[in-house]
């Protein structure tokens, strides 16, 4: 499988539904997120080698497009002296170098094309990883309010025998800051939900100024002349 099919699979999981199926919650989510670090570590190493051979065709690109216009040089030199024929040659390694500039624009393309589904895959990765956290931070915490719910009962009873009866005030106020924790971890993931539709439309604006970009390059290069 693929990292980009990879990632599709680790970010579509249904949390609720491995919360719901599993005897420990807590062990099931620590996994999925050593699972989710494993997908993201790999696409990181993989857009690093993405941009490492981007960049590596890229200036093969600006050495062809340096070399045509040398060529180019060349050949107006020769004609200003006479000579046709080695000017007709130097034209000729500049044909030469104008299909290799056009391949070598084709892959550099071809590898932005390639980083920028790495990039919002990435993202995905990213959202989906403090999901999982807070989804985390969130069970502990409810493991945590019923362990001090049957403290408090415990305490309770110990009273109703007319034993311990400050337990009873600690355990209660351990109970209501659990309580408040649980609360502020419900309004954070509206607020989480809320920033990642936030991200989700500043990659869709991204992706369109970069078509846009794209496409006024394409408008540049039709306007502009034809290396001779």
């Amino acid at each position: 499988m693929g990292i980009l099919e990879r990632t599709r699979h680790a970010v579509r999981a249904d949390l609720n539904d491995l919360v719901r199926k599993a005897r420990n919650p807590e062990l099931v989510l620590e996994a999925y997120l050593d699972d989710l670090r494993a997908v993201e570590e790999e696409a990181l190493g993989l857009r690093a080698a993405e941009v490492a051979e981007r960049d590596l065709y890229l200036s093969k690109l600006r050495d062809a497009r340096a070399a045509q216009t040398t060529w180019e040089s060349k050949a107006r030199a020769c004609l200003e002296h006479g000579d046709v024929e080695l000017a007709r040659s130097a034209l000729g390694k500049k044909l030469d170098l104008q299909d290799e500039a056009r391949e070598l624009a084709i892959e550099v393309e071809q590898r932005e094309a390639s980083l920028a589904i790495l990039e919002d895959s990435l993202e995905a990765l990213r959202l989906r990883l403090r999901e999982v956290a807070r989804k985390q931070r969130d069970l502990r915490f409810r493991r945590q309010m019923l362990q001090a719910r049957s403290e408090l009962q415990s305490a309770l009873q110990r009273v109703d025998r007319g034993q311990d009866e400050p337990v009873v005030s600690e355990a209660s106020d351990g109970l209501t800051a659990l309580e408040s924790n649980v609360e502020a971890l419900e309004d954070l993931g509206g607020a989480d939900l809320d920033e990642r539709s936030l991200k989700l439309e500043a990659a869709a604006r991204r992706r369109r100024r970069e078509a846009s970009i794209d496409e006024e390059l394409a408008r540049l290069k039709r306007a502009e002349p034809e290396p001779r």
